[in-house]
């Protein structure tokens, strides 16, 4: 079936890649307009509001040379099903997934499950259970966004975990609540008793969405001037 491409919800809060390849994107735009078939995108929702769970790139080339509508598979769901779907959509086909695209979905699974044992992160990821280990004990935690930060403890405000089973289960903590290892591995020195959450990290992935979108407005365009000075002048009202 085709589906509306105006119907998407192009939410970067579930895109897991670490970027958008416009090379791959450009590619994909010039196939199209050859008349390349592309395999249907995975969409999750209905026909007039659904959430990608594979298929950005597509759907972005297809943006790019003004389809109207684009083949997909429509399952019944929501943006979180599509999130999940989206986690491990490409780690065995598509394009290939560079280290800090598995990265991003750690990040983001952790945001949104961080109930989740971690083989159970892991397993959905499509990556090994250390990197969800190590994200899990370096880094830091807010309430927008997940940035990784080595040599700090992760604050924990959950002390359970809930395993393949459905069960929960007490987090288990291999240093103790009140210290951390040294440098040298030594002694252990008491770690600041609280720690302030970091700022959001999700700036440059709203910020890459909306450069695809306006690299959509063509030369010719009527309306491209009034467009970039209304992006100017939001800018200039907001960058402090």
């Amino acid at each position: 079936m085709n589906v509306k491409i105006a119907s998407i919800e192009l939410d970067a809060s579930i895109q897991c890649r670490a970027v958008i390849d416009t090379a791959v994107v450009n590619d994909y735009a010039e196939r199209m307009t050859e008349g390349d078939k592309f395999p249907p995108i995975e969409l999750y929702g209905t026909k007039d509001q659904c959430w990608i769970g594979d298929g950005w790139h597509r759907v972005m080339a297809a943006k790019q040379i003004g389809a109207v509508d684009i083949p997909a598979n429509l399952h019944a769901g929501n943006r979180v099903e599509a999130l999940k779907h989206a986690l491990g959509a490409n780690a065995l086909h598509g394009h290939r997934r560079s280290n800090n695209d598995k990265r991003r979905c750690v990040e983001l699974a952790l945001k949104e499950f961080a109930k989740m044992s971690n083989r159970m992160i892991a397993d959905m990821c499509g990556v090994g259970h250390t990197i969800v280990d190590e994200f899990r004990k370096y880094g830091m935690e807010t309430g927008e966004g997940f940035c990784r930060r080595k040599g700090q403890m992760a604050s924990d405000a959950n002390s359970t975990r809930t395993g393949k089973d459905g069960k929960e289960y007490p987090t288990q903590r291999k240093q103790s609540a009140d210290k951390e290892p040294t440098d040298k591995g030594g002694e252990q020195e008491p770690k600041e008793k609280s720690r302030k959450l970091g700022p959001p990290c999700n700036g440059m992935q709203f910020a890459r969405m909306a450069i695809m979108d306006l690299e959509q407005i063509k030369p010719n365009d009527l309306e491209r001037t009034e467009a970039f000075n209304t992006i100017k002048g939001w800018i200039k009202e907001n960058e402090n």
